[in-house]
């Protein structure tokens, strides 16, 4: 019985095609010279923003619209694993934009663990506020746990290529 519980722990964990994205991988970027914003990330957990709307505001919402507790309320979902961009980052920060748009992006910054991990404007009761859109959405709980990722195969085209070199001796 173990045996096969191991195989099929390899198998599934050997499926995972993402890691998570490092300062040591940023760093191996700047000292290649290359941009971050061409690096395709992905979230590592689902993010439910969420926001509250007038009954005017409904009309004109470009999320899912639901009716919950007497109140309207918009809701944008991004998938586990949904693919994004940089498209702006600072020393400690990296904007990542999930879909196309003016200010549709989301804020992921240094943590202890070296990672890059969502950010709010505030955090309340496990509810991130974010301006999304030019507008202000709540970020479900859980949503704090986001970290940025990307596909294992693509980190080997941003490593730092190092070679020692022994040096020469006169006559050989």
């Amino acid at each position: 019985m173990f045996p096969v519980f191991l195989i099929v722990v390899l198998v599934f964990g050997s499926c995972n095609s993402t890691i998570y994205f490092t300062q040591d991988m940023r760093d191996n970027l700047n000292d290649s010279r290359l941009n971050v914003k061409d690096v395709q990330f992905y979230n590592s957990r689902k993010l439910i923003l969420k926001r509250n709307l007038t009954y005017d505001e409904t009309k004109i919402a470009r999320g899912e619209i639901k009716f919950e507790n007497g109140q309207y309320v918009e809701e944008i979902i991004i998938p586990k694993n949904t693919p994004g961009v940089a498209v702006d980052y600072s020393g400690r920060r990296i904007d990542v934009a999930f879909e196309n748009g003016f200010n549709r992006d989301l804020k992921f910054i240094l943590n202890d663990e070296d990672l890059y991990q969502i950010t709010a404007l505030s955090w309340q009761d496990d509810y991130g506020k974010v301006k999304y859109d030019t507008l202000i959405y709540y970020m479900e709980p859980g949503s704090d746990k986001a970290v940025l990722k990307v596909k294992k195969d693509n980190i080997y085209n941003f490593q730092k290529k190092k070679r020692i070199v022994k040096g020469r001796i006169v006559g050989k």
